[in-house]
């Protein structure tokens, strides 16, 4: 009996010890003055997002799990994601170069990495 508890002690001290799972975010940042961001996301059924100045919208989520990894690329991999203004201006910056993103990281064991694509008055 004492064998099989010293077991399972061993075994739940290797697990407690293991990473968690990353769950990564990606947000659009409308830091522009007046400018309403229209954000088309072609890879999940041609989703179209409104995002007011001074406000943020998570775009895309998923979850690595039990992942050593210490954080995964922000850079737009998918197959169309478009920023433009309600007028039809299209951003002049792209989403799938990563020094266009910035992220966080928060947790310990299950880790969240936010990443943000700020959109400025500047990109238009």
């Amino acid at each position: 009996m004492r064998l099989i508890f010293g077991f399972y002690f061993l075994l739940g001290a290797l697990f407690s010890c293991a990473p968690g799972n990353l769950k990564h975010q990606r947000f659009v940042v409308n830091n522009t003055s007046e400018d309403t961001l229209v954000v088309r996301n072609g890879d999940i059924m041609n989703a179209i997002d409104t995002i007011f100045p001074a406000a943020s919208r998570l775009i895309y989520e998923y979850e690595v799990l039990d992942t050593k990894q210490e954080y995964e690329s922000c850079k737009w991999q998918g197959d169309m994601l478009s920023i433009e203004t309600k007028n039809g201006e299209l951003i002049n910056r792209s989403v799938i170069i990563e020094s266009n993103w910035t992220y966080t990281m928060s947790g310990d064991k299950e880790r969240t990495q936010k990443c943000s694509f700020v959109v400025t008055d500047d990109d238009f």
